[in-house]
């Protein structure tokens, strides 16, 4: 059931990703397993492309098994969860569906605004556009408040200022003794020179 699920609607993207079938095609007649234990879904690659689900796993040219927490990641960064997947079988068929997954994009936006319209399906999309960025937003916003409280309340940390500051005295102090050491070797080349006379 849930093979046939996901078959259809991969099968639904690849209508319009003539580029996805292509890769595909030569890999005509293989079986491919993917697993997210405990459940999975098998099918087959058809003569032209599509995927076909078959209900027996036994035997599949390529299998795939993907850890749970990359399945969830899967829908925010495609290429970092496949890059977690453990792959067994034929490399040329794992290569060809990974170049596929990675680059097969939805456009949900279209599909919706059959059923809701233009307007709200754009709304939506935004929301949940909006939605996905609010993790990265909030982690970038704790991380901010936690260098403030370090540097300005705490004084655990040095702010930016005293840091540049720092770091140019560093280089200033690097320079010095660059300098330094050329001027000793410039003195003990003279005395070397004397030396030999």
């Amino acid at each position: 059931m849930l093979s046939r699920t996901f078959a259809a609607a991969v099968n639904r993207l690849l209508r319009d990703a003539e580029w996805a079938t292509a890769r595909l095609v030569p890999h005509a007649g293989k079986r491919a397993r993917i697993e997210v234990a405990p459940v999975y879904i098998a099918f087959e690659i058809a003569g032209d492309g599509f995927l076909t689900a078959v209900e027996s796993a036994d035997s599949p040219d390529v299998s795939v098994q993907l850890p749970p927490a990359a399945a969830a990641r899967f829908l925010q960064d495609r290429q970092a969860a496949w890059k977690e997947a453990r792959v067994e079988g034929d490399a040329e068929l794992a290569s060809a569906i990974s170049f596929v997954v990675a680059n097969l994009r939805w456009d949900f936006e279209e599909d919706l605004s059959r059923v809701v319209g233009d307007v709200a399906a754009q709304r939506v999309g935004q929301v949940l556009r909006a939605a996905a960025r609010f993790p990265a937003a909030a982690a970038e916003s704790a991380a901010a408040n936690a260098a403030e409280y370090l540097t300005e309340e705490r004084h655990a940390l040095p702010t930016r200022l005293e840091a540049e500051t720092f770091l140019l005295e560093v280089d200033e102090l690097r320079d010095a003794a660059e300098r330094l050491e050329k001027r000793l070797q410039r003195l003990e080349a003279r005395a070397a020179d004397k030396a030999d006379r």
